[in-house]
């Protein structure tokens, strides 16, 4: 390998600041000011985050870091870790006044009750005391390993004989212009060698002075080859922190990575940082529920539970113990069942004494104890059981929602038995099924929706067991048939421009009296020669949507209504930092970067449209300092000749696309 770095596959150029980056000693403050909607109220979680705040998570490490939420500086916050919808972690603190804060780790703050093994796909999210809430998916990009490999020497000093190959593998989150390899080591800065940086990475900027590098990242899989001119750099290299870098999003005319997910190889996951909780592998089962006891005959009892639950990624249940206290011999009489028992008999017990009763799940660990109550024991054991007794009580009430019930009952009486749920039916006048719900073994009411206002119906509960089911007396409802009221307007958060698209982001619109059954998403040309692309339309929970088939450098009007029974709702509002008017353009991405000890400097980037397109470069002054075609893969780059500084001026740039594009950078100087 030489010292001139192969040109990798990928479109566009990583940032200068991360090639020289390392661990962190505080992230990144991003400075795009108003994409944070400050005083807003339940902003939804963002993917990636909003800014002007971001979110680095560390999943090696179950660590989660904010930096530049400035506006929410002073306030409580809570972090939580998601994985499938599901909560996996919680953890609490009060933001410095930058706007950042660590979890799990030194001066930071713990996870609450367990620390979550992070992984790929898990969404982080942080909501301060003034609802304003924000968040990022964890990435799936990881080392795999990183190994040493010996070239055959040759004469040529110039020639990287020593090297060090990192593989890895991702999944489809990862946009591979948006991921990066560096390896980190302090000692490197100082070495007597020429690599004189602390962190190396890949892509690089610009052909590095003491080393090489390349990488190829394709088809869920990247390798990249360090190479180094004599065996103690290498020596240095391997003993550095190997980091995978994945991010969501660039800041827009910042050089930042949003939502950025550090994957250290070799870095140990959980627990807690000294004295924070354990992590899930030593966590215990939830305790299990609806415990029924009951006599089996002489010295002999029954009992029947439903089975417990374990916290997402800790060691799955191996059994449960049944336990009667002897509170005359002050002991305890046990037994032990498998993992899928939810049942048991325990026999040895003494004829007319009361034992309580208690069953435990176990996975290596006990959960807490779920009583059963107190049994006297002795006498036949009951008859063989049958089909629950029929619910009572059965009560229908009309919800707040038109064309909603809500059906109450009382448990049955077991017959020696244990009821295993209930199904709730609304039959229509033909006898046909008009709505149906289920509850759980120990539920006592449920909703049915999507009735007819002012029909009459039959409501059925039935009671259902492994031995039978039983139906309550149909009960006769006729619902309410008020005047339908349409939903409230949602409210647009964020508006995002594209190559020829417009992707609108919006807070859930407030149902009436009837639920709310879509979202339409619409984009109308500002100039009524420009065709308008077709709506876009969501589902009940949808918050985004994309419009795509808009014309470049066009304006258009955007607008989002909730639909209804009752008809659609009124237009949307838009937050202080989402425009009504969005413009599609190329998408452009820049780096400029000045070298006072070269006398030179360089622009680079990527753009979308990657065909007869130019890229042209001005200063702060208006003058054309160059131009570039945008190459097949989108990228660009302008670099004039050496010794030549004046046209970069104060190092402000402003690069357009003749597709549309803008973008304004300052070049950072080395």
């Amino acid at each position: 390998m030489t010292r001139t770095t192969e040109k990798n596959a990928r479109s566009a150029t990583v940032p200068a600041w991360l090639m020289g980056r390392g661990r962190r000693t505080g992230l990144v403050g991003i400075s795009a000011a108003g994409l944070i909607l400050a005083g807003a109220t339940a902003v939804m979680a963002a993917n990636p985050p909003a800014g002007p705040g971001n979110i680095e998570i560390f999943p090696d490490r179950d660590m989660v870091a904010i930096d530049g939420y400035s506006a929410q500086a002073g306030q409580s916050a809570v972090f939580e870790v998601r994985r499938g919808g599901n909560l996996i972690g919680v953890a609490r603190g009060v933001v410095d006044g930058t706007g950042f804060y660590e979890i799990n780790h030194p001066g930071g703050s713990c996870w609450d009750v367990v620390t979550p093994d992070i992984r790929g796909g898990d969404l982080v999210t942080v909501t301060f005391e003034d609802g304003v809430s924000d968040g990022a998916t964890t990435g799936s990009a990881a080392i795999t390993s990183v190994e040493p490999n010996d070239l055959p020497a040759t004469a040529d000093p110039n020639d990287a004989e020593w090297q060090v190959v990192v593989k890895g593998g991702y999944g489809a989150d990862v946009d591979t212009a948006r991921l990066a390899v560096e390896i980190v080591n302090p000692a490197m800065r100082e070495a007597p060698s020429r690599i004189g940086e602390r962190a190396i990475g890949w892509p690089a900027d610009d052909a590095p002075t003491g080393y090489t590098v390349d990488g190829v990242a394709e088809n869920g899989e990247f390798t990249v080859t360090y190479g180094f001119y004599s065996a103690a750099d290498r020596a240095l290299a391997l003993a550095g922190a190997p980091t995978a870098l994945s991010w969501l999003a660039d800041a827009t005319g910042v050089e930042a990575q949003l939502g950025l997910t550090l994957a250290e190889f070799g870095e140990i996951s959980g627990p807690g940082f000294g004295g924070c909780p354990a992590g899930p592998a030593t966590q215990g089962p939830s305790a299990p529920t609806d415990v029924h006891v009951q006599p089996a005959g002489d010295g002999s009892i029954t009992a029947s539970w439903t089975a417990a639950t374990v916290p997402a990624d800790a060691n799955p249940i191996t059994g449960y113990e049944l336990i009667a206290e002897d509170t005359v011999l002050g002991q305890e009489v046990s037994i032990k069942v498998g993992a899928n028992a939810t049942s048991a008999s325990l026999r040895g017990l003494v004829n007319g004494q009361t034992y309580p009763i208690t069953v435990v799940a176990l996975n290596g660990q006990a959960s807490a104890p779920a009583s059963g109550g107190t049994i006297e024991v002795g006498g036949e054991a009951p008859a063989e059981p049958g089909a629950p007794g029929a619910p009572t009580g059965v009560t229908v009430e009309d919800a707040a929602l038109a064309g909603q019930v809500r059906v109450s009952w009382t448990a049955p009486a077991a017959n020696g038995t244990r009821v295993t749920g209930y199904t709730v039916q609304a039959l229509a006048e033909d006898g046909t099924v008009a709505a149906e719900a289920t509850a759980a073994a120990g539920g006592s009411s449920a909703n049915l929706t999507g009735l007819t206002p002012g029909s009459t119906y039959s409501v059925v509960v039935t009671a259902t067991s492994a031995t039978g089911n039983t139906a309550a007396e149909p009960t006769s409802h006729t619902l309410a048939s008020p005047d339908l009221t349409a939903p409230s307007a949602p409210h647009v958060v964020r508006v995002q421009p594209g190559n020829g698209t417009a992707t609108v982001e919006w807070q859930a619109a407030t149902a009436g009296n009837t639920p709310v059954t879509g979202y339409k998403l619409t984009a109308t040309p500002v100039y009524p020669a420009v065709p308008a692309p077709a709506a876009v339309e969501t589902g009940p929970t949808g918050t985004s949507g994309t419009l795509t088939g808009l014309s470049n450098s066009k304006a258009y009007t955007i607008d989002v209504v909730a639909t209804s029974a009752a008809g659609d709702s009124p237009s949307a509002t838009f937050g202080p930092t989402a425009s009504k008017t969005v413009t599609p353009a190329d998408q452009l991405t820049a780096t400029a970067e000045l070298r006072t000890d070269r006398g030179e400097w360089r622009l680079a980037g990527s753009a979308t449209v990657t065909t007869n397109n130019t890229i042209t470069a001005k200063n702060s002054a208006g003058v054309t300092i160059g131009t570039a075609q945008v190459q097949a893969d989108g990228s660009w780059t302008i670099r004039p000749a050496r010794n030549s500084t004046a046209g970069i001026g104060n190092g402000k740039v402003t690069v357009t696309s003749s597709a549309g594009g803008s973008i304004t950078i300052t070049a950072t100087t080395k």
